[in-house]
C-alpha cells in the first residue's frame, strides 16, 4: 500500500505521541545519607527533592537478551538461544545549584558506597581521617527511583521504577574561563537490580523519608 499522509496524520490525532521533554525523576536517599553529610548543608531529603527540578536529562533503562550459538539439530545450521538478560546502567545530567551542594552529595553517596576517600580540613593535605577502602552493604547504599512520563496536556503516562538503584559513577566536570554563559552540570551513572514499567496510577515515592529506615 502506498505511502498516505492522511493515514499518518489520522493515527497521530487518533493515538497522540510523547516527547521527550516531558518527565520528572523522584529520588529517595538511602538511610545511610540522613545525617551523614558534612555540616552546613540542607538535608539530604531537601537536596534530594531539589534535583527533581534540575535534572534536565536522562537515558531511560534498557535491557538486552544475551544470546548464543547452538545447533538447531545438535549439528549443522546455528539458531540463537536466550539464556540471560542484561540491563543497561542509565545516565542523567543535573544543573548544579549554586553553593555545589548537589556535587557533594553524590560525592558523598559515591564514598559511602566505597570508601576511597578519608577526610580532610578546609586547608589542602592537612587529613583527619584516611579512607577504609571498603565497600559497603548494598542493602544501606540501594535505593528507589522513578522517573515520570507526561503526555502533552501534562497528565501522567506511565511510571518506570528503578530497584536497589545506586550512584556507580560520577563524571569528571568541566570548567574554562572562556565558558563565561555556561552552566555548570553534573552527569551520574546509575545501576540498578531491575525496573518495572507501570501505569499512571502507581504511587510516587516521598523524597522527603527514607522507607529503608
Amino acid at each position: 500500500m502506498p505511502f498516505n499522509i492522511n493515514n499518518l496524520r489520522s493515527t497521530i490525532e487518533n493515538y497522540g505521541y510523547l516527547k521527550t521533554n516531558h518527565f520528572e525523576v523522584y529520588l529517595q536517599p538511602p538511610k545511610m545519607l540522613f545525617g551523614g553529610i558534612s555540616a552546613g548543608q540542607k538535608p539530604v531529603n531537601e537536596i534530594a527533592k531539589m534535583q527533581t527540578f534540575r535534572i534536565d536529562q536522562i537515558r531511560a533503562p534498557g535491557i538486552s537478551l544475551m544470546m548464543t550459538d547452538v545447533n538447531r539439530y545438535g549439528i549443522g545450521p546455528t539458531q540463537k538461544q536466550v539464556f540471560n538478560a542484561q540491563y543497561s546502567d542509565l545516565s542523567f545530567s543535573i544543573l548544579c545549584d549554586g553553593k555545589a551542594e548537589i556535587w557533594r552529595f553524590w560525592y558523598n553517596w559515591l564514598n559511602a558506597i566505597y570508601e576511597f576517600n578519608g577526610s580532610e580540613d578546609a586547608n589542602f593535605g592537612q587529613v583527619q581521617r584516611i579512607a577504609r577502602y571498603s565497600a559497603e552493604y548494598n542493602a544501606n547504599y540501594s535505593t528507589q527511583m522513578q522517573i515520570v512520563m507526561y503526555d502533552t496536556a501534562g497528565k501522567t503516562v506511565q511510571r518506570i521504577n528503578l530497584g536497589d538503584a545506586f550512584p556507580s559513577s560520577m563524571r569528571e566536570m568541566n570548567l574554562a574561563w572562556g565558558e563565561v554563559d555556561t552552566l555548570l552540570k553534573i552527569n551520574v551513572g546509575i545501576s540498578y537490580s531491575g525496573y518495572t514499567i507501570v501505569n499512571a496510577d502507581s504511587e510516587i515515592p516521598n523524597p522527603s523519608r527514607s522507607n529503608l529506615t
